[in-house]
């Protein structure tokens, strides 16, 4: 009998997990936003205009309603045929995450680690059945983010605008691409020039939605959803998508501490100090999740600490101020290694993985909602960060 090969056997996987999935979920009642993503997957279904367009109750960008629209067309727009359209594509997702990774981690055992570690994630597992917009959005920045990588320049170009029609925030991938391509502007690659011009070009179909909004979102969503936040800028949430990336990643946090076990004292200095600034700026629920939902958390794992030591108790406090110091600590870490590449002219594709970390924190401080399962988009790129910078380049 043939020997499996990786990928066989995490297809195998994957087929299975979401099977069992998918028998498990697909009648559950509706799931948080899920009511009324489906209620617009059928506005959009039944009337596809460019009056829905322009004024639809939502306030992210129309082409997962479009896409899922379509669907329903064909096989209906009951809750359990759309869950079965969440299905597909995320095993398309689960497939990408194992390809991505196997470009970078040449054990194999490693790679089906690795893969693993990014899908069992709960909120990996509920966004794999729901009918919500995440899962659309993960497979095409994956998709976007594999084709730079193997220079498929208009197929990335097109799945970089799919991605950022379907949730704005994507906008992190173009415009790290971009950062990345002006970087290696100093080893004066042409191809470089073609893909900040052409990265560009990406950002025009939502600056056209914004034009025919009149606004970053439909009127009629931004009136039933968007609540605003004390401040313009939220830095508790760059507290929050830190802390619980260490959370997430537990496992290759635990590696890359045991790797890097001679702590160096400066970065353990810079580490503290950032640490101590952003706990000025405490983990707490959006304006918009608590008048909205009356939810006091900002996600699963927040709860699950709450329930185990207890709200506003010390031991809390102490819990959390110790995730984001190594949380921390692990991104000085990282950020002082990309410096030392751009210092030492090293210019690698993979460095888009760092920059796109980085600028989800920058980015989402802006965004009316905080919640652990943003952190999905990018937790692959912060993986492959971290384990590169565990193994470095001449043992990947």
């Amino acid at each position: 009998m043939k020997k499996l090969t990786p990928y066989q056997i995490w297809f195998i996987f994957s087929l299975a997990a979401l099977t069992i999935i998918g028998i498990i979920s697909i009648r559950l009642p509706f799931r948080g936003d899920e009511k009324h993503i489906v209620d617009t997957i059928k506005l959009f279904a039944s009337n596809l205009s460019f009056e829905t367009i322009k004024n639809y109750p939502e306030v992210t960008p129309p082409f997962f309603f479009i896409f899922y629209a379509t669907w329903a067309k064909i096989f209906g727009s009951t809750v359990e045929s759309l869950r079965i359209l969440t299905l597909i594509i995320s095993l398309i997702a689960w497939q990408l995450v194992f390809y991505l990774i196997s470009l970078f981690v040449k054990k194999n055992i490693y790679v089906l680690l690795l893969s693993l570690l990014v899908v069992i994630n709960p909120y990996f597992f509920g966004t794999s059945v729901f009918v919500f917009t995440d899962m659309l959005t993960i497979m095409l920045c994956l998709s976007a983010v594999i084709l730079f990588l193997k220079d498929k320049y208009y197929s990335f170009l097109i799945f970089c605008s799919l991605a950022i029609l379907c949730r704005q925030y994507a906008i992190i991938f173009p415009l790290s691409i971009i950062a990345f391509s002006i970087i290696n502007l100093l080893n004066r690659k042409p191809i470089n020039k073609r893909y900040i011009f052409g990265t560009i070009f990406t950002f025009l179909p939502l600056l056209i939605l914004f034009f025919i909004w009149g606004n970053i979102a439909p009127s009629n969503g931004i009136q039933k959803w968007i609540v605003p936040n004390p401040h313009f800028y939220n830095a508790s949430y760059i507290n929050t998508y830190v802390t619980f990336s260490v959370v997430y990643l537990f496992p290759l946090i635990i590696i890359f501490l045991y790797k890097k076990i001679g702590f160096n004292l400066l970065n353990v200095a810079i580490a503290l100090i950032v640490c101590i600034i952003l706990l000025q700026f405490p983990i707490a629920p959006s304006a918009a999740a608590i008048l909205q939902t009356d939810i006091r958390t900002v996600g699963f794992a927040h709860i699950v600490l709450i329930k185990l030591f207890g709200e506003e108790s010390l031991i809390l406090k102490i819990t959390l101020g110790v995730l984001l110091f190594l949380g921390c600590y692990i991104n000085v870490v990282l950020i002082k290694f990309f410096l030392m590449e751009i210092k030492n002219k090293i210019y690698r594709k993979e460095m888009i993985f760092i920059i796109i970390w980085i600028l989800f924190l920058i980015t989402m401080p802006f965004s009316y909602q905080v919640w652990e399962k943003y952190l999905l988009l990018v937790l692959p790129f912060l993986l492959l960060s971290i384990y590169q910078n565990i193994y470095r380049l001449d043992e990947l």
